[in-house]
């Protein structure tokens, strides 16, 4: 049985094209700035744009196929893509989504410089979950 997460009913579901639409951008962007990165560079806003890219990417999902969106707290956003999609979710994207969370505080406010390869990392991660959310929207 799946936690009572932090999701509420939404009132427009049709809000779910505005959040894939900016998945697409966040990851679009990511991924442009992946090719006029330097080796030397901090990649933490690269990283960053990859986790919002898969948040905004599970918020579609959740909105379109049960009318429901996840809270204030983007770590339960796997539970909340889990309580949407009930034994189809799959689990193997549910861990790409939580290992991205994982990495968001440090992405937007951490002390450490993020290097190039984990920028490459955390896109190919937020492109995976995107083409999973986009054959679930596709299927709603």
């Amino acid at each position: 049985m799946v936690s009572r997460g932090t999701w509420s009913p939404v009132r427009n579901r049709d809000e779910w094209m505005g959040r894939r639409d900016a998945g697409r951008a966040h990851l679009k962007t990511t991924r442009d700035a992946l090719i006029v990165a330097d080796e030397c560079d901090d990649a933490r806003l690269i990283v960053h744009g990859a986790i919002l890219s898969a948040i905004a990417y599970g918020d579609a999902v959740t909105i379109k196929l049960a009318g429901i969106k996840n809270g204030k707290d983007h770590q339960r956003l796997p539970d909340t893509v889990r309580q949407a999609l009930g034994n189809r979710a799959s689990q193997q994207e549910l861990t790409r989504l939580r290992n991205l969370l994982g990495r968001k505080d440090e992405s937007a406010c951490g002390h450490r410089a993020l290097t190039l390869r984990e920028a490459h990392t955390a896109v190919d991660q937020a492109g995976t979950f995107a083409l999973w959310a986009e054959l679930e929207l596709g299927r709603g």
